[in-house]
């Protein structure tokens, strides 16, 4: 038990001590920061297993809620119960107060997507017709 708990303090210290880093110490408040990593981070993570759990359990009706035009159900239900807690958990800088925490553009060009991505050229197969110089063609059976 004494391993788990140290292990969790080295954990919230790493992790505020990243965070620290990347903000000033005027736009982030300790007792929310220490607030965040004790309350709100573990919160966020059950919230995001939760929500994974509630996912995989809904999928049946999510397919059956994505049959009618637009098609998109399983976009949105994913980005509510499983990409939005995650982001709030594990992307938010600590001591940010934003809710819902939304994601930064992603600021490189992906390699390649749906709409880019390579067909090769295909060409239509002509069907041959057999020679009539071999035995029995062009009989029927």
């Amino acid at each position: 038990m004494k391993n788990l708990i140290s292990f969790f303090i080295l954990l919230s210290m790493i992790s505020s001590a990243a965070a620290t880093q990347s903000q000033s110490v005027e736009q982030s408040d300790p007792g929310f920061v220490l607030l965040d990593v004790i309350l709100y981070r573990p919160v966020g993570l059950v919230v995001t297993l939760l929500g994974t759990a509630a996912f995989i359990g809904l999928s049946p009706l999510t397919a059956l809620a994505s049959i009618p035009a637009p098609h998109d159900a399983f976009n949105k239900t994913g980005k509510i119960l499983i990409l939005a807690p995650a982001a709030y958990t594990f992307i938010r800088p600590i001591g940010d107060r934003e809710f819902p925490y939304h994601v930064p553009p992603y600021k490189y060009k992906p390699v390649a997507t749906h709409g880019n991505a390579f067909i090769p050229k295909q060409t239509p197969l002509t069907p041959s017709v057999p020679p009539q110089n071999y035995p029995g063609a062009g009989k029927s059976l």
